[in-house]
This record gives C-alpha cells, sequence and structure tokens, in this order.
C-alpha cells in the first residue's frame, strides 16, 4: 500500500507539518519531525539534535 504523506503525522503533538520545523538526527525516529514550539524553542539548535526519546 502506498503511503499517504498528507495525513502522515509528526512531532510529541501527533500534528501535521506546519510552522518551522527540525528534524531528529537519529535514522530510526520514528517521528523524525518535530515543531520548534513543542521542544521549547523558537530558532532551531545549533549542530546534530535528537528528540526526547532517541537522546
Amino acid at each position: 500500500a502506498e503511503v499517504d504523506d498528507d495525513d502522515r503525522t509528526y512531532c510529541f503533538c501527533d500534528g501535521t507539518t506546519y510552522g518551522e520545523m527540525i528534524a531528529c538526527d537519529e535514522t530510526d525516529c520514528e517521528r523524525e519531525w518535530f515543531h520548534l514550539s513543542c521542544i521549547g524553542r523558537t530558532i532551531p539548535p545549533e549542530g546534530a539534535w535528537f528528540c526526547e526519546v532517541c537522546k
């Protein structure tokens, strides 16, 4: 079955893509992309970044 990316959810909030987002640098991260506002940031961190699950 083909995956419809429009229905895919990201981040801890299970939201869709909106606003500024950052990717977790763990290759097997389940969520992959996170909203900056959901991780408590207004600007992306410098260098590699790993979500709370992958840290």
